[in-house]
């Protein structure tokens, strides 16, 4: 789902992420914006495996942001949007949440539900540094 997204997206991806660290994700969020797509990422800065995924994304030109939650606050967001489809769910972007635990992700083009997360995700990622 969540890799079928990411190769189709043509124009833009908006994602907030509790835990990155799939190095194929990683990779196809890079491979997007060289495609010409616009991709923004929010991550929780106190959840340390995202560091390597903040540094190997800023290198390959992605547009990524620390998200600013209190100490003892997550973050916890496993979601993206890729051009009109929205994807969600409790899987985090790592190798066992996408592919190991049992994990459950849905997808939807409603055009209420993709314009809702995109006004929120304006206001997460101006909030964000």
């Amino acid at each position: 789902m969540l890799e079928s997204a990411l190769y189709h997206a043509a124009h833009r991806v908006m994602a907030e992420v509790y835990t990155l660290t799939d190095a194929e994700v990683i990779a196809d969020l890079v491979f997007a914006h060289r495609r010409g797509a616009v991709v923004r990422v929010v991550l929780d800065p106190n959840q340390s495996y995202n560091q390597r995924a903040f540094v190997l994304l800023r290198t390959g030109g992605v547009e990524v942001r620390w998200y600013p939650v209190p100490k003892g606050v997550l973050l916890h967001a496993k979601i993206g949007l890729f051009d009109g489809l929205l994807v969600l769910g409790s899987a985090n972007w790592t190798l066992s949440g996408l592919g190991v635990n049992h994990e459950l992700d849905v997808e939807t083009t409603d055009a209420a539900a993709v314009q809702t997360y995109a006004t929120r995700f304006e206001s997460d990622w101006a909030k964000s540094a």
